[in-house]
């Protein structure tokens, strides 16, 4: 099993740096950080937040990462299970017409092992990711879609650059396409790809 898991990881890996990620509409690759620990900066960005059960906070972190906070802002526990150590997730930007589109998408994952780590979110409790930060000649707005248990979530917006081309349907979106949705309608996998509810 171990082997196996190996050698798929390769063979994405090899797929995934052949594609021109900075030119093409991409999956998201975010990471729970692990190691991460709240502080009372992080705490204020918050203090402006809406009233949502969970809350979503970006910021640049350097010039290749964006940080996401993730808060749980229920009255509640809650329990987050990942996929791969990630969390349901992708990118929007705002087009030249001002309306937001994906230059990312979600892939679900078909295998069990994906989601043996469970995570426990406690009340008032924020939990940080990394999520990669793209760069081009088209100045706008990102923001990051949260779905978590069939409800989406969005973060606030950030100024950034990326190329136009981030827009389009890439190679690698119609061959998940082709792959794993080969009878559902367009707006069938937009739905699941790009996380609509």
């Amino acid at each position: 099993m171990k082997k196996l898991f190996t050698f798929c990881s390769i063979v994405l890996s090899f797929t995934i740096y052949s594609q021109n990620i900075q030119t093409e509409l991409f999956l998201n690759e975010n990471q729970i950080d692990n190691d991460f620990k709240s502080d009372v900066r992080i705490e204020k960005l918050f203090r402006k937040s809406n009233k949502d059960s969970i809350l979503v906070i970006a910021e640049i972190k350097n010039d290749s990462l964006f940080s996401i906070y993730v808060k749980n802002n229920t009255q509640e526990d809650l329990q987050f299970i990942p996929q791969d150590n990630k969390l349901c997730i992708i990118q929007e930007a705002l087009t030249q017409d001002k309306n937001w589109k994906p230059i990312e998408f979600w892939v679900n994952s078909d295998c069990g092992i994906s989601y043996l780590k469970k995570i426990n979110v406690k009340f008032g409790e924020i939990i940080g990711l990394r999520s990669k930060k793209y760069y081009g000649n088209f100045k706008t707005k990102i923001r990051f879609k949260l779905l978590i248990n069939g409800k989406v979530y969005y973060s606030n917006s950030i100024t950034a650059s990326i190329n136009k081309s981030k827009f389009a349907k890439s190679i690698w979106y119609n061959q998940i396409k082709e792959i794993y949705y080969p009878n559902k309608s367009e707006k069938e996998v937009e739905n699941i790809l790009f996380l609509n509810k």
